[in-house]
């Protein structure tokens, strides 16, 4: 043998069973008797030749092998002749027959396919009976446990070839034997599916199992296989065997410590190669013996029986249900099918197959299909049959039964037992295949036609010449006058209809009808109409409209001429005949088209069916860079563009004309191709769309369409840098900011800037799509918002839908927790769709500093002011009741530093009102004489040492408020505080019409302003610590400038000492025009 499992051990002698001197024959063996032997036994099928055994190596007494198959008693005789030699005899497949036979002689038995499953040799087993007296002592051994095989054996091939009883019956009778045979009280077959056993069939005698399954909650009689000494059977290919389970090492095993069974032997059920279950013996006590070899080769060969039973039960099964299929399918194929066998008869006849046959199947079972059938014999049917056979490969053809009248398609599939043949009817095909034949040349002739009277004239030869009918007729429709016009008749007809030439109008009589319906009709017999018009004979009518054009009629002798067959063609000649007058049609609307669009701007060309150029318009051919249209005309309309626009211009051609449909698509309606062109003296690329379209649905041209896009797609470049310009800004905003879609019901996010998603710790694909109550972002928790003077998102959303817009300081919930926001939404329209943008930004910080100034106003004026009141009430006291003037002058200067302290309290009270109203919104022109006007003579009043005068020409107006006023005071008190004694105070005014400004000076001849004070005032300095203005004054004059939008200024004051203070403001004339561009009077 080949196969691994076959190796001999060097050196062997390989004899043949016919060989002389083998021992098979009884003859001597010249060489003497060998001590071991190797004999291949003959199985089913086997016709004894040579196994193809190898072997090498000098002659040896010592060991031979039988190479080719041995009968039993060629086994038996070499038995005789060699009864010290230890026998090895085997199979290359499983063969029970021959494993009982070798039992019954002492002989052990192996098979080839177990030697391959357990990794075995031949060698390797016969080295396992190796030793010293062992052939001898085996043989003994083995002839005394003979008898006790065969009284197994015999009743098991009694049990298993009892054609009588089934599969369940077979296997309730093996495990009784087995339990008699093996001196155990349970016996069963399992079935095993992942980790579940499931018991199929037990012989028990002791009840447990009766029990066991009784009280399982599974309904399927299965257990956890690790409940079972089966696990340790279907892991292995060997019998597992035990009567002690903890001498085995199942000492801690669930299946003893759950049931402690004391004894086991079981083997593995293989399916196709796969473990199907196991077939085991058991017995709640230990066995006093163990399990010799013949119990566990008993064991595996009711195992591998039921292998292979449950093997030939699946495949019966599986066959009568094929069989079952096939049947079925048979009965419901559209075709007529029968099947013969290698002899030609009928084995199976379809009810389709015999009632085109005209005969029952019964009585074609079974029957010679030469005989039923004789004038098939020397036709096709015949010839292609017997070929098909022959080859064994299928044939397909059509032949002609004469017997039926009787057209078939016929398909024959051979095989070695016989031939399956499938035929259909074809004799209305064939029949319909010769009409259209006639129609083809019709229908040809039909589109060489160029008017519709040439199409109604080719109709009345049809009628003959296809349907055999020598009356009819086609009447046409005039829209002038809404009349059906009888314009071909069949010849000599014009004399007997002469009274019905006359024109109808639609829905009039039976073909005028017919057009208003739009539908085909026939009269079976027209003279039953009873309309009293002379028919000439003709006694059924059949008419098919033809679309708009009209009504084709024709008429037969007989009643009841026409079947559907004849109204399927009419309906086909004058589906024909319209498609011939569309295209007369079209061929003359073409050509006034092309008169026209020889007159028109448009670029505009026509293709043929292979692309090339019939026709284009001067713009078109300019377009391309051609001087006329004879340079293009004829060429393909690929060749004429750019090279790199080329295979999309043809490949769009293509997909638009016919070479579509020969590649197996359909024709697309319409294609555009986008292309550039690049002239000599054009700085830039031309861009065009070029719209390609068919001509019509039946027609193989093309027409195109060129549009100039080279703006177009400049402006779209450009929007297009907007968009990502805009992008970038949205991106790269530091405030949040959302965008949403303001739909009719309800509100949608589109997007959030990268500030939105850091803010509020959201993400931006997470949001898209979502409506904005999705956005919970609000801080209820300090309860009703709209209750504390705010609005909610419904009030947000709602302001920005009624007024387009939304400004409101909101709270809103963030990473950071709750912030205050300035919330700034507006709506946009763009491409049909109202969107908007809502914006937040953050000014908690702003608000806190806000609150933090009411606070310290608060205690400046309120607190501080009383503690004051307080201190000059006492410096006062002291004052009076004192006569040390050293005393009194403390007191005195008590009583002014409280005065100055209460001064900057207020001053901060009006610096706080100042930074409250922030940037003059809606500035109005305010008069600076009258304002300097009041403040110097309310100062000369207080202080009448002081020498304050004021220049203000006349006219001289800015753009404020009422606190331009106070910032000229605070610096005039300023100027008059620390002056000294006698100060001098100059305030004047002048216009700067070219930068049209206004430059208010307040100069003093005082001490005048630290330069670092200066700096931290223009803002050129920090304030720090070191470097600040203990005053508010110029800090009010400062913010009031900056609210106007102005600037503050320092010079040198009066006569090179002192400061002068500029503060240069927005001018506006008295008199003139606004901010909102109305006249202010």
């Amino acid at each position: 043998m080949d196969d691994p499992w076959g190796e001999l051990p060097e050196p062997t002698r390989v004899r043949r069973a016919s060989d002389g001197g083998s021992g098979a024959t009884g003859e001597s063996d010249s060489d003497g008797g060998p001590e071991r032997l190797v004999v291949r036994l003959r199985e089913d099928g086997d016709d004894g030749g040579a196994s193809g055994q190898s072997g090498s190596g000098r002659a040896n007494a010592d060991l031979a092998a039988g190479d080719g198959a041995v009968a039993t008693d060629g086994l038996r005789a070499l038995c005789d002749r060699y009864p010290d030699a230890t026998i090895l005899a085997y199979t290359v497949d499983d063969a029970p027959d021959a494993a009982i036979d070798a039992s019954r002689l002492g002989v052990e038995y192996v098979s080839g396919r177990r030697l391959a499953a357990d990794g075995e040799t031949l060698a390797d087993r016969l080295a396992e009976r190796a030793g010293a007296g062992e052939a001898g002592d085996g043989r003994e051994r083995a002839l005394e446990s003979g008898a006790e095989a065969a009284s197994v054996l015999e009743p098991f091939i009694r049990i298993v070839s009892d054609r009588a009883t089934d599969l369940d019956e077979k296997l309730d009778a093996l495990l009784e034997l087995g339990r008699d045979r093996l001196g155990l009280s349970i016996g069963y077959s399992s079935h095993v599916d992942g980790d579940r056993l499931e018991i199929r069939q037990y012989s028990d005698g002791t009840g447990m199992l009766d029990a066991l399954l009784e009280n399982n909650p599974d309904a399927d009689r299965s257990i956890p296989l690790e409940l079972t000494y089966c696990q340790q059977t279907v892991r292995g290919d060997d019998v597992v065997a035990f009567t002690d389970p903890e001498a085995a090492g199942l000492a801690d095993d669930p299946a003893y410590e759950r049931f402690g069974f004391g004894s086991y032997v079981g083997g593995s059920v293989v399916v196709d190669d796969a473990v199907f279950g196991s077939l085991c013996f058991l017995d709640p006590e230990r066995r006093d013996r163990p399990f010799d070899e013949s119990e566990r080769l008993f064991v595996e060969l009711l195992a591998d029986w039921l292998g292979r039973a449950i093997e030939r039960e699946i495949a019966r099964e599986e066959r009568e249900a094929a069989v079952e299929r096939f049947e079925e399918t048979l009965e419901r194929i559209d075709d007529a099918f029968f099947a013969l066998d290698d002899d030609w008869r009928f084995t199976y006849v379809n009810e389709k197959a015999a009632a085109l046959l005209d005969r029952q199947p019964d009585e074609l079972l079974g029957a010679d299909v030469w005989a039923e059938f004789p004038a098939a014999i020397g036709e096709e049917y015949e010839t292609n049959y017997r070929r098909a056979m022959e080859t064994q490969e299928s044939v397909s053809f059509e032949s002609y039964y004469e017997p039926l009248d009787l057209w078939t398609e016929v398909t024959a599939y051979p095989s070695p037992d016989g031939l399956s043949v499938f035929f259909a009817d074809a004799t209305e095909r064939k029949r319909r295949e010769r009409v259209l034949e006639r129609l083809l040349g019709t229908v040809e002739a039909l589109q060489r036609t160029d008017s519709r009277e040439a199409v109604a004239d080719r109709l009345i030869g049809a009628a003959d010449e296809i349907l055999g009918h020598e009356i009819s007729g086609v009447r046409l429709y005039d829209p002038d006058d809404d009349r059906l016009r009888l314009v071909a008749t069949s010849d000599g007809l014009g004399e007997q209809f002469a009274d019905s030439r006359g024109p109808r109008r639609p829905g009039e009589g039976f073909t005028g009808r017919v057009f208003e319906r739009g539908e085909p009709r026939v009269e079976e017999d027209i003279s039953a109409a009873g309309d009293d018009r002379p028919y000439h004979g003709m006694r059924s009518v059949a008419a098919v409209p033809l679309g708009d054009h009209g009504v084709f009629i024709v008429g037969a002798v007989d009643p009841d001429a026409f079947d559907e067959s004849d109204v399927s063609v009419l309906e086909l000649l004058a589906a024909n005949a319209v498609a011939a007058m569309d295209a007369a049609d079209r061929r003359r609307r073409l050509r006034t088209y092309e008169d026209a669009l020889k007159n028109v701007d448009d670029m505009v060309c026509v293709l043929d069916g292979d692309g090339a150029v019939t026709y284009a318009t001067g713009p078109f051919v300019s377009w391309i860079g051609a001087d006329d249209l004879g340079d293009v005309a004829g060429r393909p309309l690929d060749a004429l563009v750019d090279e790199a626009d080329a295979p999309r211009v043809a490949d769009a051609v293509a997909a638009l004309t016919d070479a579509a449909t020969e590649a197996g698509g359909a024709p697309e309606p319409t294609r555009t191709v986008d292309l550039t062109a690049d002239r000599d003296g054009d700085r830039r690329s031309r861009h065009g769309e070029l719209r390609l379209s068919r001509l019509s649905d039946h027609g193989a041209g093309v027409v195109g369409s060129l549009s100039d896009t080279t703006d177009l797609r400049r402006t779209r470049t450009e929007l297009s840098a907007e968009r990502d310009r805009f992008r970038r800004l949205f991106d790269r905003i530091p405030d949040p900011v959302i965008e949403v879609v303001l739909e009719p019901e309800e509100t949608v996010i589109d997007g959030a800037n990268p500030a939105f998603e850091a803010q509020f710790g959201v993400d931006e694909t997470t949001l898209r799509g979502r409506t904005i109550d999705a956005l919970d972002i609000h801080d209820d928790r300090l309860g009703d918002r709209e209750g504390r003077g705010g609005v909610g998102a419904a009030d947000l959303d709602s302001l920005v839908r009624e007024r387009g817009f939304a400004t409101e300081e909101v709270r809103r919930r963030t990473v950071d927790g709750p912030r205050e926001f300035l919330f700034r939404g507006f709506s946009y329209e763009t491409e049909g769709t109202r969107r908007a943008f809502g914006i937040y930004t953050d000014i908690t910080d702003r608000k806190r500093r806000e609150r933090y100034v009411r606070i310290v106003n608060r205690i400046l004026r309120h607190n501080l002011r009383n503690e004051l009141n307080v201190v000059f009430g006492f410096a006062g006291e002291i004052a009076d009741r004192t006569d040390d003037d050293r005393i009194r002058e403390f007191a005195e200067r008590i009583e002014a530093t409280g005065k100055r302290l209460s001064g900057v309290a207020e001053g901060a009270a009006t610096l706080r009102r100042v930074v409250e109203e922030g940037y003059a919104a809606d500035p109005e022109p305010i008069d600076v004489g009258a304002v300097v006007e009041e403040v110097v003579t309310r100062h000369s009043t207080g202080r009448p040492d002081a020498r304050i005068t004021a220049d203000v020409p006349a006219g001289i107006a800015v753009r404020g408020d009422d606190r331009l006023s106070i910032a000229v005071d605070h610096l005039v008190e300023n100027a008059v505080e620390h002056g000294g004694d006698a100060p001098r105070v100059a305030v004047t005014a002048e216009r700067d019409p070219d930068n049209g400004v206004v430059a208010v000076r307040v100069a003093d001849d005082g001490p005048g302003i630290p330069t670092a004070v200066q700096e931290v005032i223009t803002g050129t300095r920090e304030v720090t610590q070191l470097q600040h203005n203990t005053g508010v004054g110029l800090w009010i004059a400062a913010w009031v400038v900056e609210a106007y939008g102005g600037e503050i200024r320092f010079d040198d004051g009066l006569d090179g000492g002192g400061t002068t203070v500029t503060l240069v403001l927005p001018a506006t004339e008295r008199g003139g025009s606004g901010f909102d561009g109305e006249s202010e009077r």
